[in-house]
């Protein structure tokens, strides 16, 4: 039995690619993810994608003592099933910590595929100082690590891994699930939420402002939505990360709060700005060639990357962040050949993990 363990949307999308596959070679694979009141998007698109899972324990919040609780109850929740249904053979996670140490107490070979192990700076992208505490708490537990092209090999020197454990592969994770989208009119969000289709479209997504690496939840996503709304004609679409009743009271009168998780495909065909602060949804909307503003408040790696090259924008400035918008709204263009070098599937990947296996 192969154990995946989903504990972000991100790697919900991820495995949700890659599952089929093993069970296309014969694989029994098993699917834990966690789930709490606020904390829903990793089970929806499991769903979404009809991919069989259990969940087992919760979002651990905001402080490091709410972290610590879920994540030991989560660990017993895991040991507790492993005694009715036998010992997985290998794990493989985005970085659980959870997952991570129940495997490697349990002797259970780990197989790690992570795209963020540290916060970047301008200037420092070769060997950035900022490793993240999940990356250290999970990543020198490794078997294998695998991780997107585009990194630096010397991001990873400090991890206690053997040059062999430390295996890139041909793309950037996005490529997964947003290669074969393309605008369909019967996917179209804005029919749904009765938005006006003459008008143009701004989705603008909350930073993961609980995760372990951010610091501090920035006003400025926020104080930018009455300018938007007042200086351009277009639908403004709200994204939650988490609770979404205050978002709904704040700015319900002159924006869209979304309801539900969407899929990809019915929505990013059918805008004209991204303004994100996250990570994987900027990374989505450039590929797509949406015209992208960050406004997260760290840089991890592929903030750096996209900004180089000129695909994404960043500002922490208000003022900034709306004439920016004025000036990208509508222009789109083709991204897609900087987030591919080779094959964008898993061969490889997972002929190396059946080598474990075997």
């Amino acid at each position: 039995m192969i154990w995946i363990d989903i504990g972000t949307p991100k790697y919900a999308m991820f495995f949700s690619k890659m599952i089929p596959e093993l069970q296309s070679r014969g694989h029994n694979v098993f699917v834990t993810t966690r789930y709490a009141p606020h904390y829903t998007e990793a089970k929806e698109i499991l769903e979404l994608n009809g991919i069989e899972h259990t969940v087992l324990g919760e979002y651990g919040g905001s402080t490091l003592l709410e972290k610590l609780e879920a994540r030991i109850f989560r660990q017993k929740e895991f040991l507790d099933i492993f005694k009715q249904t036998g010992v997985p053979k290998v794990l493989i996670c985005g970085a659980v910590v959870d997952s991570v140490h129940v495997a490697f107490g349990l002797g259970i070979p780990v197989v790690n595929i992570y795209d963020t192990p540290a916060v970047t700076y301008p200037g420092d992208l070769e060997s950035p100082k900022n490793i993240t505490p999940v990356t250290r708490l999970t990543l020198p537990y490794s078997n294998l690590f695998f991780y997107p092209y585009i990194m630096p090999r010397s991001m990873f020197a400090n991890l206690a891994l053997n040059d062999e454990q430390i295996i890139p592969y041909d793309f950037v994770d996005v490529c997964l699930w947003m290669k074969d989208i393309k605008a369909e009119d019967k996917n179209d969000f804005r029919k749904r939420y009765g938005l006006d289709n003459g008008k143009m479209t701004i989705i603008i997504r909350e930073e993961e402002y609980k995760a372990h690496y951010v610091t501090e939840k920035l006003p400025l996503l926020y104080s930018i939505i009455p300018r938007l709304a007042k200086e351009i004609d277009a639908n403004i679409v709200i994204m939650p990360r988490y609770e979404r009743e205050y978002l709904e009271r704040d700015f319900g009168s002159i924006a869209t709060v979304l309801k539900e998780k969407l899929r990809p495909e019915e929505f990013y065909p059918f805008i004209d700005l991204f303004i994100g602060g996250g990570g994987t949804m900027n990374l989505e909307s450039s590929y797509y060639g949406v015209p992208t503003i960050s406004t997260r408040s760290i840089w991890l790696y592929h903030d750096q990357y996209l900004i180089q090259n000129g695909i994404m924008h960043w500002t922490n400035n208000e003022d900034e962040a709306l004439e920016l918008s004025k000036r990208l709204i509508g222009k789109k263009q083709d991204n897609r050949h900087y987030f591919c070098k080779g094959e964008c599937d898993f061969s490889m990947i997972i002929d190396k993990i059946e080598e474990i296996l075997n």
